[in-house]
């Protein structure tokens, strides 16, 4: 059996084709996502509880691991806000943040994360993230970026706080330090603050963040702050990311890792598919996220081993590397060799970096979490979205942050089932004018037969509502012996569902009638045949337009008398079957043989 090689080698694919008229752009791409990596990386490794050269190690290697394995062209894995958060949020009960088994425990979650996600990707479970409500992701990025922006609090006001995962515990210890504040940390935050919205607003091609952190540091520099209170980054070690062979320390268990390492798996997947897919929506790209996955996977376990934490797409940086022109997965690369080249010649000079800077940048991260007018547009869509986001926003601030996440997607999947589970059921007649089929207006209705026209899946999680709802419908029409069920919109059929139909079929048979369809796709009607519903129910009962249907109940099991005694006119036969006239169907066709039956 012949492999290709691109299918464990993806990047082969554009790699062949790669030409010097890419390189230009991809080199300027990727050095302007380099100048934004710097400082966000550090900063986030903060939130993780981990040194700020973490940060950076984990924009190196699970960058390019990420960029070559994935699908997209554009998109930039690293360390992400919303991941470090969970990171910090799983490891703070079970080691101290920056000690050494706190490290290593970083680095085994990341490799757990990544098999997680690779094999969601070998199982082609790409298709699983749709389920999962955009209203999750909403909720709890409004939620993370409350629970950052608090945190930076202690970092922006140079207070000693003792950390917490919860955070109304975490906010009352602020609270008590308030009268603590030391003023040049506090003048240095707002600063860094101050240079980076204005940058923003006046020049945004400029890198803001960059330039508030090298004004706050000259600074530092000028006026011999460390020396004063303020406390700064300290040394970075001038190396590449060491390669580490994970260890786990002896009073963990691994199983205390792996409900935070499922939570970031999600979480990171989440992230990386939904940037993934805004980008190629304006590109045009056709993503594989089954790929993505497998992409997402070996950049975290890369992670596991050179240093790194956890991480995943980053809205910023791929943003920035598809404004800035990138044409391949190159820029990533790119940009992880110009993060490995800043770590390496300027490192010494991060001991200068106020901390307070660093909060200051997280808190402008933050506040651009909150996507405003997503959630307004949210909220005002449908009680359900507004429900799912409200609930989760609320479950990430008051829950531990990786349950909040469970819930959210929990939510999601139960709406989904809730909506499903309950397709839309309706009578229709015929337009006497037009011939279409319409919804009966005033309960119209022909005295023999029921046309129903469902909307919806009719599978194992609906089964029991379509019964009931069919069964409500015989109780109610005592004279009604055959249905026929359009079925144009139900694309999925279970066992469940065939063996709802089936009891049908038993009921209409014992009231002398049969069940019809009309409008069965290819797919529904294998599942008919290969179950025996087809040949019980027979295979003339079983039209493509709903007019053949009609006409074949009518043919076959409508009785003379209960159409005389009928005082509606449904169909355009009715006139001619009132009066006995069932040659209509054809020469010498007659009716059954029947009486009308006792209501």
């Amino acid at each position: 059996m012949h492999v290709e090689v691109s299918t464990f080698l993806p990047f082969f694919s554009w790699l062949r084709q790669y030409g010097r008229r890419y390189l230009k752009a991809d080199i300027v791409a990727g050095l302007t996502v380099a100048v934004v990596a710097v400082p966000q990386s550090m900063a986030y490794a903060l939130i993780a509880g981990l040194p700020v050269q973490y940060g950076l190690y984990a924009s190196i290697v699970p960058t390019i691991a990420g960029a070559l394995w994935g699908s997209s062209a554009h998109l930039i894995t690293g360390p992400t806000t919303a991941v470090s958060l969970v990171v910090f949020s799983t490891l703070l009960p079970m080691a101290e943040p920056n000690s050494g088994a706190y490290l290593a425990l970083a680095f085994i979650l990341a490799i757990m994360v990544g098999i997680i996600q690779i094999a969601m990707g070998a199982a082609r479970l790409g298709a699983l993230l749709n389920y999962v409500s955009h209203s999750v992701i909403l909720g709890f990025t409004a939620g993370a970026a409350v629970l950052i922006g608090f945190k930076q609090i202690p970092g922006l006001l140079g207070l000693s706080v003792e950390k917490s995962h919860i955070f109304l515990e975490y906010l009352v210890r602020i609270l008590a330090k308030l009268p603590e504040v030391h003023p040049p940390t506090f003048l240095l935050g707002g600063m860094t603050i101050a240079v980076i919205v204005l940058t923003q607003r006046f020049r945004p091609k400029w890198p803001g963040t960059l330039i508030a952190m090298i004004v706050a540091a000259f600074l530092v520099f000028i006026f011999n702050l460390d020396e004063r209170g303020v406390r700064t980054v300290g040394a970075i070690p001038r190396s590449l990311p060491p390669f580490h062979f994970p260890w786990i320390p002896e009073s963990t268990r691994v199983g205390e890792l792996a409900f935070g390492a499922m939570a970031i798996a999600i979480l990171g997947l989440m992230e990386a598919v939904s940037i993934a897919k805004a980008i190629s929506g304006q590109t045009h790209q056709r993503l594989n996220i089954n790929q993505e996955f497998i992409g997402q996977g070996l950049s975290n376990i890369a992670a596991g081993f050179f240093s790194g934490y956890p991480g995943s797409g980053s809205f910023t940086r791929s943003a920035v590397n598809f404004r800035s022109g990138a044409k391949t997965p190159m820029s990533a690369v790119i940009s992880a060799v110009a993060v490995a080249a800043t770590l390496l010649l300027i490192a010494p000079l991060a001991a200068l970096l106020p901390l307070a800077s660093l909060a200051g940048v997280l808190m402008v991260v933050a506040y651009t979490m909150v996507r405003k007018e997503d959630i307004k547009r949210t909220i005002r869509a449908t009680r359900s979205d507004a429900a799912v986001l409200v609930i989760t926003f609320a479950s990430t601030l008051l829950l531990n942050i990786e349950f909040a996440i469970y819930v959210g997607v929990l939510l999601s999947i139960m709406l989904h089932l809730a909506k499903t589970s309950h397709p839309r059921i309706y009578s229709t007649v015929p337009d006497l004018e037009t011939g279409k089929m319409v919804g009966s207006v005033r309960g119209k209705t022909c005295c023999q037969m029921d046309i129903i026209r469902i909307e919806g899946s009719i599978f194992f999680g609906s089964s029991a509502f379509v019964l009931e709802d069919l069964q409500r419908r015989l109780r109610q029409r005592p004279l009604t012996a055959n249905i026929l069920l359009r079925m144009h919109q139900v694309n999925v059929l279970d066992a469940s569902g065939v063996h709802l139909l089936e009891i049908i079929l038993e009921q209409v048979r014992d009231r002398g009638g049969g069940l019809f369809f009309s409008g069965v796709n290819g797919r529904v009607f294998e599942v008919i045949k290969n179950a025996g519903l087809l040949r019980e129910a027979g295979e003339q009962h079983i039209r493509s337009a709903t007019g053949s249907a009609i006409r074949q109940a009518m043919r076959e099991n409508f009785c003379p008398a209960v159409c005389a005694a009928c005082e509606e006119s449904v169909f355009s036969e009715c006139p001619e079957l009132k009066n006995g006239n069932w040659e209509i169907f054809g020469e010498g066709v007659r009716p059954r043989i029947c009486v009308l039956p006792t209501p």
